[in-house]
């Protein structure tokens, strides 16, 4: 990060907390709970943001070597992701052109080439189609024409993005928009490394996983006994980027930082930075390393999700030399998330599918969920 945005960023929060003030939406949101559980605002959902935007599918430092593969489910659509020998990535659907069967079923691995488990036709790195099995039986079929489907890849700030449709544009600058792209961009996220991932499937709408990340007004009480205790209770900064947004949370050591001059003090360990990368993609700055999330909807059913976290370490020589830190860190995370956050977001989701309300109340205090909704709620208008 630049040191004119750490220094914006440090003053406003230094304000804030002398001012037990914090940043403010001009007014409270309604947001119907009908959005979470509804089949048909959930297809909306599936077409207008995950099968037309730029989705992050990994971490690029997880294809360090031609041949490196990663597999994904991207709503239903199965993803086969594939460093090639001049260093350049592509992506296909992780589909035999044969009869449909999922071609690669191992999360990620190295291949020169990939054989389908059903009837081993055989396809290389590039997508071309190898080799069929008793060919006497398939003799009209034009191999050229029966490679691997291509899908829209590109690799920008070290995170490797798909448009899960074929023949579709991909263009993630125009999709972060100027602004949101530099600020990455300061990140040096390029950097990181890969250390270690999870994904989970959960019994919860999307958005509600999402939800969790955007207000710091639950920390200090629903995380009253574990991580609560480390930050400062609804003091944030907030800024959105068209459909993205930023919201750095003030951790309690912030406090020893009050009274120094903004133009020279170093925010970034006591200050969480959280991201939201539109449409389902979180990424935390946390002191000495990125949590990458992705969350994708189900492809049939509002009420599930799958989550998937991965921890990445600044540079690559820290992976294995700060293991025990990091074994540190996942632990913690995970207790959290899934003992806590996950917890309540599921009561949240019984609640809705009961009845028992029919509005969520956004307060002015949780701009970010303002925010993201009303993107939610505009891409999806059509």
């Amino acid at each position: 990060m630049n040191r004119t945005m750490q220094t914006e960023i440090a003053a406003k929060l230094f304000t804030h907390m002398a001012a037990k003030s914090t940043d403010l939406a001009p007014e409270e949101m309604y947001q119907p709970t009908e959005a979470y559980i509804d089949p048909a605002q959930a297809a909306r959902e599936r077409e207008a943001l995950f099968r037309k935007l730029p989705l992050i599918v990994c971490h690029a430092s997880e294809l360090p070597q031609p041949h490196d593969f990663v597999t994904a489910d991207l709503v239903g659509v199965p993803v086969l992701i594939v460093r090639q020998p001049d260093g350049s990535i592509r992506a296909f659907t992780n589909v035999c052109r044969h009869r449909g069967s999922r071609l690669v079923t191992a999360e990620r691995g190295n291949a020169r080439l990939f054989v389908c488990p059903f009837h081993a036709w055989t396809y290389e790195g590039n997508g071309a189609l190898r080799n069929i099995a008793y060919p006497d039986g398939f003799c009209g079929v034009d191999r050229q024409e029966r490679g691997l489907i291509a899908l829209p890849v590109e690799q920008r700030h070290g995170l490797v993005w798909v448009v899960p449709t074929p023949g579709a544009a991909i263009d993630v600058a125009a999709h972060l928009g100027a602004a949101f792209d530099a600020e990455l961009a300061g990140w040096k996220i390029d950097n990181a490394a890969y250390e270690r991932s999870q994904s989970f499937e959960l019994p919860i709408n999307w958005k509600l996983v999402m939800d969790g990340f955007m207000e710091d007004y639950h920390l200090t009480v629903l995380h009253k006994s574990t991580i609560g205790p480390y930050m400062l209770p609804n003091i944030h900064e907030y800024s959105a980027f068209r459909s993205h947004s930023r919201l750095v949370a003030a951790r309690a050591s912030m406090n020893k930082l009050a009274g120094q001059d903004p133009k020279s003090v170093d925010l970034l360990p006591s200050a969480i930075f959280i991201y939201s990368v539109f449409p389902g993609t979180i990424l935390v700055w946390q002191a000495d390393h990125f949590e990458l999330w992705t969350i994708l909807p189900h492809a049939t059913d509002p009420r599930r999700a799958t989550a998937t976290a991965r921890l990445l370490a600044p540079t690559a020589d820290t992976v294995e030399a700060e293991r025990a830190l990091w074994d540190k860190n996942w632990k913690i995370l995970m207790d959290t998330v899934q003992e806590e956050d996950w917890a309540a977001a599921r009561d949240i989701q019984e609640s809705i599918g009961g009845g028992g309300q029919s509005h969520f109340v956004f307060g002015r205090n949780e701009p970010a969920l303002q925010h993201f909704h009303r993107e939610v709620a505009r891409a999806t208008a059509a």
